[in-house]
């Protein structure tokens, strides 16, 4: 998702954008995982790695496709978590004496838990390099320019 919007202020490497018309949100596939916080003004937050300054019109990039990868590595894992924990439930219910339904579900909840705190990790870690709306272009320069 693109949009065009006007820089209100900055700090250190973020700015304020106002963008004229959030509508174009409402259809994202990404607006539900958008860590550019906004509010009702029409202000978000984005990364400013061009160094826009207040005034500046510029354009919001969401990348999409950074959404798209972190879905399918936070499905796949849960995914896989459920499997080798019901996988090895079964295998640790033929050591003890505990039915292979019961252990099953029991490591089916044990591999739920251990990837959910590994996920968090990584998404902590990553969600600022890659899942962060910025600024990609600089379209007219406004009044703060010496």
């Amino acid at each position: 998702m693109k949009d065009k919007g006007t820089v209100i202020s900055t700090e250190d490497n973020y700015a304020r954008v106002e963008v004229a018309c959030l509508e174009v949100c409402q259809g994202c596939s990404a607006r539900s995982l958008c860590i550019g916080q906004k509010n009702a003004q029409g202000l978000l937050s984005v990364r400013n790695p061009l160094h826009a300054k207040t005034g500046d019109r510029v354009l919001i990039a969401i990348p999409e496709t950074h959404y798209s990868k972190a879905l399918i590595l936070l499905f796949g894992a849960l995914l896989f978590a459920i499997l080798a924990g019901m996988g090895l439930g079964y295998l640790v219910s033929t050591v003890l004496p505990l039915s292979s339904s019961g252990s099953s579900l029991i490591g089916i909840a044990l591999g739920i838990i251990l990837a959910g705190i590994g996920l968090s990790h990584r998404f902590k870690r990553i969600n600022n390099k890659s899942l962060y709306p910025e600024i990609t272009e600089i379209l007219n320069k406004g009044g703060s320019y010496g």
